[in-house]
């Protein structure tokens, strides 16, 4: 009988003891991901401001947000194309075109977050095809053909422009990384898709 119950104590012991170990392991592993998670956050911020500062030929603007316009209106934006303005109501859909969109519509996608690159339509074909494979699966990347465009392609979000040679310039990439959803985004995480999908 006393053998029993000092096996049972034992046993007991031993249960409270791994239950112990185990709780502290958890919260352990929980703590880890929290500074990891944090960790990740403060890099990715200051991984951007670095690539910002380090991203040449940024033209920055000052438009403010929230500024819609009647259906169909035309807006006579000072910049070709424009970085921010008023807009019309409804929002381009994000994506590849293969034609002229309206600018109007843009702007607004613009506002939610969403790059805009632009293109003259007289650039190679293979380069046409590269901006499209970048614009696939994008959620907030908008892509088209824009005439009488300063450079061959041009890079626009809410508020900031860069002008580049082509799709193989560098910047293009970093641009896009740092302004999509950037920190001058009118309404940010709002949809850029569901509204217009029509060419100008």
């Amino acid at each position: 009988m006393i053998k029993n119950r000092r096996e049972e104590r034992r046993t007991q012991y031993d249960r409270r003891r791994k239950e112990w170990l185990y709780t502290r392991i958890g919260f352990g592993a929980i703590a880890a991901l929290i500074v990891l998670g944090l960790g990740w956050g403060v890099y990715t911020v200051y991984d951007n401001w670095r690539d910002e500062q380090d991203l040449e030929g940024v033209v920055d603007y000052d438009f403010a947000g929230l500024q819609h316009v009647g259906t169909g209106e035309t807006v006579p934006y000072a910049e070709v194309p424009p970085a921010g303005g008023a807009h019309d109501s409804r929002w381009q859909n994000c994506g590849f075109y293969s034609l002229p969109i309206r600018s109007e519509h843009a702007v607004h996608s613009l506002e939610h977050g969403a790059v805009w690159i632009t293109y003259d339509p007289t650039l190679p074909q293979e380069q046409i095809d590269e901006l499209q494979e970048k614009a696939d699966g994008e959620a907030y990347l908008l892509v088209s053909p824009f005439e009488g465009l300063p450079s061959p392609v041009v890079a626009s979000s809410w508020n900031h422009q860069i002008l580049l040679d082509g799709v193989d310039d560098d910047r293009l990439d970093t641009f896009v990384r740092v302004y999509t959803q950037g920190p001058d985004t009118p309404e940010p995480g709002a949809s850029c898709s569901g509204q217009v999908s029509t060419t100008a």
